[in-house]
């Protein structure tokens, strides 16, 4: 009786196998692979099934943009790790030069970051169309969790961009106050100075930005 029983249960599992819904290969026009579009969305079952079904965990949409980078941008913590158990490229770069590290600390995403830095993501790679790095990033939006992360693993504190901004600059452009008080004490340089000549104070001073103004006074910030 048990071998029947055995042998039933081998003949329901190969016809449920045999029988199992096919992936999904929506696509959004021209822009993504039925792979990205599924990390974009947070469809964590059809990217296992992409993958599981042979998709190439690295096949970027147009503009370059991998499944990793996108599920990052968009905080899908669980479709990260999977596509980097699955053998995903942490340092891969859009077209422009965006990695998955600088797109999760632009949106905040600390939990992702992590995974990332300690999958060997490059937490200084430049971008190569404005040559912001994951810190300034993550300064620009103040994420100030992801910024300590980025600077204990080495994030290059005084890094600017294409422009002369650095992360300070923009923090404080933007009325950052904690993540320009974490910058201070990281030693950033209060007196370095864009290619517009600008300096992080002037930049507070414009937007009106009083704290950020007075903290950067006290750390020796003169006009």
């Amino acid at each position: 009786m048990k071998k029947h029983l055995f042998a039933a249960a081998i003949s329901l599992s190969f016809t449920a196998a045999a029988h199992a819904a096919p992936c999904d290969t929506t696509t959004d026009e021209d822009f993504t692979t039925p792979l990205t579009f599924s990390a974009l969305g947070g469809d964590t079952a059809n990217v296992r099934c992409l993958l599981d079904a042979g998709a190439d965990v690295n096949a970027p949409a147009q503009g370059g943009w991998s499944a990793l980078i996108l599920a990052a941008q968009k905080g899908h913590a669980d479709i990260v790790q999977h596509l980097l158990d699955k053998g995903a490229n942490v340092n891969a770069a859009a077209e422009f030069g965006s990695t998955a590290l600088m797109t999760a600390s632009q949106s905040g995403h600390t939990a992702i970051v992590r995974t990332l830095l300690d999958k060997g993501a490059n937490v200084n790679a430049v971008a190569k169309e404005n040559g912001w790095t994951a810190l300034i990033a993550a300064a620009a939006t103040g994420h100030t969790d992801a910024m300590r992360l980025l600077l204990d693993k080495g994030a290059n504190v005084n890094a600017a961009d294409k422009g002369g901004i650095t992360a300070l600059m923009f923090a404080a452009n933007n009325g950052h106050t904690d993540a320009v008080k974490l910058l201070l004490d990281k030693g950033a340089k209060v007196s370095a100075t864009d290619k517009d000549g600008d300096t992080a104070l002037s930049l507070a001073e414009k937007r009106g930005h009083t704290e950020i103004v007075q903290m950067l006074k006290a750390a020796g910030a003169k006009k």
